[in-house]
């Protein structure tokens, strides 16, 4: 490789260059002595690649402080801890949102929320003009991938801009609970990741690639594998634990290809999770340290040092331009972060850069004031209806508020302007945003999971402090837990204990009407819906839920009007497509149903088929032989779709059809080898069927696989034959004995037992 003088200086400060040539000492050392040094630092250069590979890692809802390498001695993170032992940790990073897609879209850009102008999920869209690390990259001559594992990073809030692969593709996935986000196990993304670079290592390793992957596990609801439960103080840390696992297996495929040396490796959070400090119980309410900082570790041994801690104030809108430093690449000047790169080396003292955290949930979801936060020189200062001081050093929970004493007037009021610096220096980084990009589903996900909220709380609400506003936030969630547990009677008294107390509050009337349609009143559900139409009637999503109704009770025309007025209000909801597809094939009109297909494919390449939203509704209406034909057709047209191949095995079964209802399973179980679901389906045709050895083993070997939920053996009549087998017994007893020492469940955090079929 040709040495270059710009390469060498980076490599080497001056400091070091005057170590080494010493000339007081040139008269009394061998020539071979003095150049020893010097050899071995051209050639360490030489190592340095001039484009390396960069991966970014991002955990979803991870806080610092619950990582080993950060201090808690009960964390079971030991990936995480070697790349900081090989790397710099930041021991103090702030993320500039608690939102997901906020803080990712900081993070691609190098810029603050009111720059990019993602300010919150679902309802925003990275501009064209947005110009992200993956463009930069791809620019470059690089291979660009990313690889996502929750539906609020789809494509189409385009974070994809630059990436050649972004596999976002969630709709194979097991349906989630109710209220909850599409998501997928770390398990399965890092498999995808690994797929992939197990074939590149095979070729000749070429160009460079920069690589993103998202991990969702320690979000609500988390999910952790038994043995993670076992081992963890809560099902949060749990949860962190199998996902530090699964990303060991994407650095051990590196380390042991030869690139991990040669590769800037990033690991962070997109936010942390308040685990009901400030009495938020989860995050993006507040902008409390608690949600806000976030581990950040960079590893490139040609650049950065090893097992150092960096103790200054960082950003991830520092993300950015340090990788784009080490990769030798122009851009970094045109973010609003900061190379890291000579801080972390100490070719640079300690920078006190400001840190800027906001939240416009409050303001965008319920109407409450929005919140803004810098902290600098130690102090945190959050601009509110009733503004926010804290000494960080004294205070690090920000519990006690110096805003008001006088002693500390001048510093509050200082960290003010420092907050209008920065918001006026995202002015001039401004680009345009899209807006209200989400499909239904996901708008439904998110209200009810507290993200969005109508127009019409929005109003009412008046912009009240969120300090003052999280009790009825906190309520609206304990009734979405409930309804999620099935104890509808107390999730309708707590949102009419809302209602009552603000009877225009949109967000409890929606959930209420989901929780009617989900039971199967139609008609009641039906009415809210319209109630709610009648607040406010540019909500797309309110006729995407009266046209499914429609559609549900066999009013075709009912159900076209409806999707026709949400597309005419958002022209790229990919749902009314589906549904208005989905009409033209119970017509009988395919070319229509193309078209319609077609569509929403260009906006959402992984949209489920058509066949499948058929098959779904003759499921429904209990007409499984026609429902097998429809799964079978989704099954082959998308090879990835695991639903689809287990509704198509549950419609078999109901026909009367074991042997391709067993031979669907089989399928399903290749599909998803790690997955308890199909493995359990199997083991109850087979006890169904009379075969007894064959189901006891299916059986076991679905508790091997995470199946932990004794109240399914105990109340499932497949097994009434085999209840006396002392195998059955054995196998019974191992499950109550995992199930009550409070193993975490594939469903909701109460151990609802998630959909088999």
């Amino acid at each position: 490789m040709l040495f270059r003088a710009s390469m060498f200086r980076r490599a080497v400060s001056h400091r070091e260059l005057f170590v080494l040539v010493n000339f007081s000492s040139l008269r009394k050392t061998p020539l071979l002595c003095l150049l020893l040094p010097v050899l071995l630092l051209l050639a360490a250069c030489e190592r340095e690649p001039e484009h390396p590979n960069v991966v970014i890692i991002t955990f979803d809802t991870t806080r610092a402080d619950h990582l080993g390498t950060y201090g808690m001695s009960l964390a079971h993170t030991p990936t995480i801890d070697r790349l900081a032992a090989e790397g710099v940790r930041f021991d103090d990073a702030i993320a500039a949102a608690p939102i997901t897609a906020v803080s990712h879209a900081s993070i691609m850009t190098g810029l603050l929320p009111p720059a990019h102008g993602v300010r919150d999920n679902g309802s925003f869209a990275l501009g064209d003009d947005a110009v992200t690390l993956a463009e930069r990259f791809k620019a470059a001559g690089y291979d660009t991938r990313a690889y996502v594992s929750a539906i609020v990073l789809n494509r189409r809030y385009k974070l994809d801009q630059g990436f050649d692969v972004y596999d976002d593709d969630l709709w194979g996935e097991n349906e989630p609970k109710l209220f909850m986000i599409r998501e997928r196990p770390a398990a399965e993304t890092i498999d995808r990741v690994l797929g992939w670079y197990g074939q590149r290592s095979k070729q000749a390793q070429g160009k460079p690639f920069f690589l993103w992957v998202h991990l969702f596990d320690p979000h609500e609801p988390r999910r952790p594998p038994a043995w993670a439960t076992a081992i963890s103080p809560s099902s949060y840390d749990a949860a962190i634990a199998y996902a530090d696992r699964e990303l060991g297996r994407l650095v051990e495929a590196l380390r042991a290809s030869g690139e991990l040396d040669h590769t800037v490796f990033v690991f962070t959070a997109d936010h942390g999770e308040s685990l009901g400090e400030h009495n938020e119980k989860t995050h993006a309410i507040f902008v409390y340290r608690a949600t806000t900082r976030v581990p950040l570790i960079v590893r490139y041994p040609p650049r950065f040092p090893h097992g150092t801690p960096y103790s200054g104030p960082v950003r991830n809108v520092d993300i950015a331009p340090t990788v784009l430093d080490l990769a030798h690449l122009p851009g970094a000047d045109q973010t609003q972060g900061t190379d890291l790169t000579p801080l972390a080396r100490g070719d640079a003292p300690v920078a006190d850069l400001p840190q800027y955290s906001e939240s416009k949930l409050a303001e965008l979801g319920f109407g409450m004031a929005p919140l803004f936060a810098v902290r600098k020189s130690g102090y945190t200062f959050i601009r509110a209806p009733r503004p926010e001081l804290y000494d960080i050093k004294a205070d690090p929970d920000e519990t006690h508020n110096l805003y008001g004493d006088p002693t500390y007037q001048t510093r509050a009021d200082a960290l003010d302007v420092e907050l209008e610096k920065l918001l006026q220096d995202s002015v001039k980084h401004e680009i345009t945003t899209h807006s209200s990009p989400m499909s239904k589903a996901t708008m439904q996900a998110l209200q009810s999971l507290g993200y969005l909220q109508g127009a019409e709380d929005r109003a009412s609400a008046g912009g009240i402090d969120p300090k003052d506003g999280i009790e009825v936030y906190n309520k609206l969630e304990n009734a979405r837990h409930y309804a999620q547990q099935r104890k509808w009677v107390r999730a309708e008294h707590e949102l009419k204990e809302i209602l009552a107390q603000m009877p225009r509050h949109f967000s409890a009337r929606s959930v209420l009407a989901l929780v009617e349609f989900k039971r199967g009143h139609l008609d009641e559900a039906r009415a809210q819906y319209l109630a709610l139409l009648a607040q406010d009637p540019t909500q797309f999503r309110l006729y995407g839920m009266l046209g499914q109704i429609a559609l549900m009770q066999g009013n075709y025309e009912e159900a076209e009007r409806n999707n026709q007025e949400a597309l005419r209000i958002a022209p790229q909801f990919v749902e009314a497509m589906g549904q208005l597809g989905l009409i033209a094939m119970v017509r009988g009109d395919q070319a229509t149903a193309q078209r319609w297909y077609d569509q929403a494919l260009k906006i959402d390449p992984g949209f489920p088929t058509l066949h499948r939203r058929l098959a779904d509704l003759h499921f429904d209406r209990g007409e499984y032989g026609a429902a097998l034909k429809e799964y079978r057709e989704a099954y082959t047209r998308q090879s990835r779709d695991f639903r689809s191949l287990m509704q198509a095995g549950a419609s078999a079964r109901r026909a009367g059809l074991p042997d391709e209802a067993e031979q669907l399973l089989r399928q399903a179980v290749a599909l998803r080898p790690k997955s308890w679901i199909p493995l359990y389906n199997l083991a109850c045709l087979q006890a169904q069927r009379g075969q007894a050895d064959a189901g006891l083993q299916s059986l076991g070997e679905s508790i091997a696989h995470g199946m932990v939920y004794a109240k399914l053996m105990t109340e499932d009549s497949d097994w009434d034959a085999l209840r006396t087998d002392p195998r059955f017994k054995q196998l019974l007893q191992k499950v109550k004995k995992v199930d009550a020492a409070g193993s975490s469940k594939e469903g909701d955090e109460d151990g609802d037992i998630p959909d088999a079929d």
